[in-house]
């Protein structure tokens, strides 16, 4: 008794703390669906480091004199620690040989666990970041503008997907939220400047462009705000001390210190064909227009209009409203999302969703502050307030539950079915990425034809890969094709290939092309059976993020 006695008092302090249900309410959609595309041999997710990056090659790349890898070694090594028990079983089986573990690593068994666990990380660190907004937004605001910031950024339906994912966007901005709290602490004259950038430092090892969002809210917080509002000196004992320990810190995690010939590759690859190749918009003041253009399209990817002007409006307030120290640290958040536009997003000239969720993440929350100030200033509107603020945040749930939908919809899965329905033994070739492909269902005979090496391909379990130099099925005479999320329907909606698509770069050759449009107009003797798409009924809409939701599968049969 006394025991339930206690559990019944825990449970109403529970309630008595709003923010809570906040995070209970947010963990249901990051839940919903987090086992999308599970079991595989790989993520369906664009640029997830999980599940193959989880593993102690990726972190030695950092400190290998000469070598890098393309992402810092933080997640990674949070992440492969995770998935240390796999690999134990793994070799338990068939040995520590790199070639055999290799092999035996990639079975859906041993992927399905680590991409998992790399899934359920992101969903805490999505928790951790609502959380740590509520926390700065009560600082600077008060608790119900605290409140409102928590909501709207548990509605941001982009941070929702990539809480479903293994991706560093979650948890680069995860640690970002928490140094920028620390920072707003440091700003106040608290002791925390440290802290802070040691907390920089974690968000910049986990993703290099965390450095972008927190350069100018380390300026104004331990520079700026300390000298026009307290007196203190511009650069202080306490404030070196701090940037040195961060510096030392970075340099021994980012294998500076000990690869500095690695480091400065991977600096002039991040720097080149990883972003530039990729840039969609001209360089300089021509590419600004189209750029706002396409953000301003995405919007209700990320909120609702509605919200989105009511974050205009407070960050007027922001701006014109507040005084001094207030006005200062209130703009923090807007000078975050600010720095990481100049400084990363217009330098790679893109516009993808998760180069414009750090944005979402730091602006939206200023709706709450507008919301907050009309609701002291007109006690009398209460009722219209909560009226219009549902409203408003209406759309931006339904986009969220969209999110969701469209994860457990995916048009893989109706092909996958649809495969299900040839005979056993039946032999099907596959076009694509393992990312972009439905799995093939056990009992099919899958092979994965291709003119580039076998060594320069990603293996797929169950999927045996072959050099084709002619990309001509018609002597193998599969019983049936089936074309990846990003390959399928390019044919008819690009001049060429090879550009603009994560897995067309192995498909950039003549003969790729040939092949691509053979199937198209029926010349190699396939008919276009089987189209899978995203449908959705109103007023759910299928979200398209990072190529890697809501894309068309395309299966083709011999003619009959």
């Amino acid at each position: 008794m006394m025991t339930d006695g206690r559990l019944g008092r825990g449970f109403a302090r529970i309630a008595r703390y709003p923010e809570t249900w906040i995070l209970v309410a947010a963990f249901v959609p990051l839940v919903v669906g987090v086992t999308w595309g599970l079991p595989g041999t790989d993520s369906w997710s664009a640029d997830s480091i999980s599940p193959r990056s989880c593993g102690l090659g990726a972190i030695v790349e950092t400190f290998w004199p000469g070598h890098f890898h393309t992402y810092p070694p933080l997640h990674m090594a949070l992440l492969t620690v995770l998935s240390l028990p796999w690999m134990a079983v793994a070799a338990l089986r068939v040995g520590v040989s790199r070639a055999a573990l290799e092999r035996e690593l990639v079975e859906p068994l041993y992927m399905t666990g680590i991409e998992l666990s790399a899934r359920l990380v992101a969903v805490a660190m999505t928790l951790g970041l609502i959380a740590t907004t509520m926390r700065l937004w009560t600082r600077l605001a008060g608790r119900r503008a605290g409140l409102l910031a928590g909501v709207l950024t548990a509605g941001n339906a982009t941070l929702v997907y990539y809480g479903h994912t293994g991706n560093l966007e979650v948890p680069y901005l995860f640690w970002t939220t928490c140094a920028i709290v620390e920072l707003d602490r440091a700003a106040c004259g608290e002791n925390r400047a440290g802290r802070a950038l040691v907390l920089a430092v974690a968000a910049v090892l986990t993703k290099d462009q965390a450095f972008g969002a927190l350069l100018l809210p380390a300026v104004i917080c331990l520079v700026v705000i300390p000298w026009r509002f307290h007196g203190r000196a511009p650069v202080r004992r306490e404030t070196i001390r701090a940037t040195l320990l961060a510096a030392g810190l970075y340099a021994v995690g980012s294998g500076a210190l000990v690869n500095p010939l690695g480091f400065r590759r991977r600096l002039a690859f991040l720097t080149g064909p990883a972003s530039q190749s990729w840039a969609a918009y001209p360089a300089g003041l021509r590419g600004l227009d189209p750029w706002v253009g396409d953000a301003l399209r995405q919007l209700h990817d990320f909120t609702s209009w509605p919200v989105a002007l009511a974050a205009t409006v407070g960050i007027a307030i922001a701006t014109f409203a507040m005084r001094g120290e207030q006005r200062a640290r209130t703009l923090v958040p807007m000078s975050a999302a600010a720095s990481f536009t100049v400084l990363f997003t217009l330098a790679v000239r893109r516009s993808e969703h998760r180069f414009l969720l750090p944005q979402s993440v730091f602006l939206v929350p200023y709706a709450g502050l507008a919301f907050d100030c009309v609701w002291r200033a007109r006690p009398r509107f209460h009722a219209a307030l909560v009226l219009a603020g549902a409203a408003a945040l209406g759309p931006a749930a339904v986009g969220v539950a969209s999110l969701d939908a469209t994860l457990i919809r995916d048009p893989r899965y109706e092909a996958e079915r649809f495969l299900a329905t040839l005979s056993a033994g039946a032999a099907v070739e596959v076009y694509g990425g393992p990312i972009f492909l439905p799995r093939v269902p056990r009992g099919l005979v899958a092979t994965r034809p291709g003119v580039e090496p076998l060594s320069d391909r990603q293996a797929i379990a169950g999927v045996t890969d072959i050099v084709d130099p002619f990309m001509d099925p018609r002597a193998r005479r599969p019983a049936a094709i089936v074309l990846a999320t990003e390959v399928s329907n390019v044919a008819s909606t690009r001049p060429t290939l090879g550009t603009g698509a994560y897995a067309l770069a192995q498909y950039a050759d003549d003969r790729s092309h040939a092949f691509f449009r053979g199937l198209l107009d029926g010349t190699l003797g396939y008919d276009h059976v089987f189209s899978g798409r995203c449908r959705l009924p109103w007023p759910l809409r299928c979200l398209r993020i990072h190529s890697s939701t809501a894309g068309e599968v395309w299966i083709y049969r011999p003619k009959s």
